[in-house]
């Protein structure tokens, strides 16, 4: 008896076993159908495009100029959403946990989505996101108030010089990119600054207009309104060369002084996305990108555009992890 149903028990398993095995051989093919069907239909509704900071700051400026130019190619609505806090993490960890269909998009900004996972615990690995092109390469600018008492770089490294500390100087968040970039001209100049981090570029820029701080490092879109509306005033570009809208504004390099920095503003999605779907959102980037009328907008509102595959992406993204891995500690951050 005790035989007999052992003998059952066994029958029972081997039957519960055929019907896993054969649930198995069944989805396979059924998911990788499905799979293959929503990448030939994609898009079928609207997009998410996470921006990961408050609208006003240049990465918003630009998605939101892309954003529509991006839908008339995918022939659905791409949809801005902020996503601010913890000088971008927030939002680049909304994305690297999205579903990975395509229906959300969004931007990572470089040097920033490498360098915050190297100074601290973060929500996302630099892993967890597949950049799909790279939208703008936007130069680090020095600035000032219109008004204030430095009207040229050499008027504002004498008094750095002979007052240590006393400047200060906003950045969009610790260890982001303005960050980066100010420490490194305090570094290669050799003044002593008073860095003051904000969350994002439209707070940071807003506590240089009210006279919060003395200076700010941005990013040349972020501050070309305030440049033509002389409420604020450019005294170097951290380039090699002269900015082509700003042709009377010298570079550090100019004074010496050899820092080159910029922020890369790159279209991602979550890793694991079908890479039908990667290239379809790809080819309408490139279309909406090279749209004559884009170029045309993206020229009025000082954008530096500048186009990289998902491949070229990834190669500035490890050369910015071997550049922040040998300056950060330099630097002291």
């Amino acid at each position: 008896m005790y035989e007999g149903y052992l003998s059952r028990n066994r029958l029972r398993l081997m039957l519960l076993f055929l019907i896993v095995l054969s649930v198995v051989l069944l989805w396979s093919p059924l998911a990788a159908f499905r799979e293959r069907r929503a990448a030939e239909r994609f898009p079928e509704r609207s997009v998410e495009m996470i921006v990961s900071f408050k609208e006003g700051g240049g990465t918003d400026i630009g998605a939101r100029l892309l954003a529509g130019y991006l839908a008339a190619e995918l022939g659905q609505p791409v949809l801005i959403r902020n996503i601010e806090g913890k000088d971008g993490e927030v939002g680049f960890a909304e994305l690297a946990r999205a579903r990975p269909d395509g229906y959300t998009v969004g931007f990572i900004n470089l040097p920033t989505f490498v360098s915050l996972p190297g100074q601290r615990e973060t929500r996302y690995r630099v892993d967890d996101v597949m950049p799909v092109a790279n939208y703008v390469l936007d130069p680090a600018v020095l600035v000032v108030r219109a008004d204030s008492a430095w009207k040229s770089l050499e008027d504002w490294i004498v008094y750095c010089r002979e007052y240590p500390l006393k400047m200060t100087v906003s950045n969009n968040g610790v260890a982001a990119s303005n960050h980066i970039a100010a420490a490194s001209l305090e570094y290669s100049a050799g003044i002593e600054l008073t860095h003051v981090p904000f969350g994002g570029t439209a707070d940071m820029l807003r506590a240089l207009e009210e006279g919060y701080v003395d200076a700010s490092v941005a990013k040349v879109s972020e501050v070309a309104e305030g440049v033509e509306t002389e409420e604020l005033r450019v005294l170097a570009f951290f380039t090699d060369e002269r900015h082509p809208s700003f042709p009377d504004i010298p570079t550090l390099n100019e004074a010496g002084i050899p820092v080159e920095m910029g922020s890369a503003r790159s279209l991602a999605v979550p890793a694991g996305t079908n890479p039908e779907i990667v290239d379809t959102i790809h080819d309408a980037f490139l279309r909406a990108y090279e749209n004559p009328d884009h170029q045309r907008d993206a020229r009025t509102r000082k954008l530096s555009l500048h186009y990289m595959s998902s491949r070229e992406v990834l190669q500035y993204m490890r050369a910015q992890e071997a550049f922040l891995s040998e300056t950060l500690p330099r630097i002291g951050l």
